[in-house]
């Protein structure tokens, strides 16, 4: 009898299931909050970068052409353009900006050193891909342009 009453009076020590189960359940809540916004902000980070990169295209295709230099292209690869290519290698830190969205998507360009307009945009690549356009922004509220949902 004296064990009996002295496991009654012994102070509980460790945590119940049924606590465990509650800690449990409280963390996948807070998970299931977390995790989809943490995503939404590593895309939006991307979709940054790459605004920031087409810019720094953009500003070295402009000043290639007040270098001089006759520029033509119509919604190209920087690439179409050898002489470009090598300029914008030289001058942005680490050469030309890899796409951070999606690493398949290429860079675009349309310039025209006559009429001095300057677009640079990604492409998905395909035979009917669209060209989205980042730099100037044109048609941001188009909602299939996957980069102006996390804008």
């Amino acid at each position: 009898m004296a064990w009996f009453v002295k496991q009654i009076n012994k102070k509980n020590k460790g945590f119940t299931l049924i606590e465990m189960v509650v800690v449990m359940a409280i963390i996948a809540v807070l998970i299931a909050i977390a995790v989809p916004q943490v995503l939404r902000l590593i895309n939006k980070s991307k979709v940054t970068a790459d605004l920031s990169s087409a810019k720094a295209i953009a500003t070295q295709i402009q000043q290639y052409m007040a270098d001089g230099a006759n520029v033509n292209l119509t919604d190209q690869q920087i690439s179409s353009d050898p002489n470009l290519q090598s300029y914008i290698e030289q001058r942005i830190n680490g050469g030309i900006p890899k796409i951070r969205f999606n690493s398949s998507w290429q860079w675009r360009v349309t310039a025209n050193t006559t009429s001095e307009e300057v677009y640079v945009g990604v492409n998905p690549g395909g035979a009917d891909s669209t060209t989205y356009w980042l730099f100037p922004e044109i048609s941001p509220q188009n909602n299939n342009n996957p980069y102006w949902k996390y804008k």
